[in-house]
């Protein structure tokens, strides 16, 4: 029986998941998740609210960090995590840093364009929109001297910064003309098969009331 995934095309966290499972070429069903009218089939295997959720078999497992260090450890495929505690210990802190840290501008964003749980404020949304700008150009100096992000090879943080910078586009962010290093790493990443296969069929529809 595949595995079942609670997912949201355009949702980052949950992209990642799958792009993880077509890495490890691992058989799923994806059940998507309206997050404006959440269904009740997934307000009974979500213990949050949040997606993603993975069901296998009688197990369920919540967030995606904690989902992708399950897939990791169980199932076979590349080692999206390192093969070296060394090196697990630096993708994981890259992560950390990306989930918790880095990615709050997009949500801010999104709280006040999309889901509109926070009232919306033009200087507010200013600012969220430069902390990422900032983010993005730190990127760019670091891709400077390497071929991927963390490791060098493709990894974990790889895919958690991928999915944020094509959400971001979809908000109307421009990743800009000057940042070559990082137009070079999003066409590596754009030609593995696991990321066109996951790719969302939409994206927030917020640009126009970033303006």
């Amino acid at each position: 029986m595949p595995l079942r995934l609670f997912s949201t095309t355009y949702c980052p966290y949950a992209w990642c998941t799958r792009i993880v499972l077509h890495e490890k070429k691992i058989p799923f069903e994806v059940y998507e998740v309206d997050l404006k009218s959440k269904q009740e089939d997934f307000n009974r295997v979500s213990p949050t609210g949040k997606v993603p959720v993975l069901v296998d078999g009688e197990t369920r497992v919540w967030e995606s960090m904690v989902i992708n260090e399950y897939l990791e450890e169980k199932y076979d495929g590349p080692r999206l995590l390192g093969e070296t505690p060394e090196q697990r210990a630096e993708v994981r802190a890259l992560i950390l840093d990306l989930n918790g840290t880095r990615s709050q501008p997009l949500a801010r964003l999104a709280a006040m364009l999309y889901y509109g749980r926070e009232r919306r404020d033009d200087d507010r949304i200013q600012r969220q929109i430069d902390l990422w700008e900032e983010f993005l150009d730190e990127v760019d100096r670091y891709l400077d001297e390497h071929e991927w992000y963390g490791l060098e090879r493709f990894s974990m943080a790889d895919i958690n910064l991928y999915t944020m910078v094509r959400v971001s586009q979809g908000f109307g962010l421009d990743i800009g003309e000057s940042r070559h290093n990082l137009r070079r790493w999003l066409c590596q990443v754009d030609a593995r098969d696991s990321v066109r296969r996951s790719a969302p069929t939409a994206l927030p529809e917020v640009a126009d009331q970033l303006h």
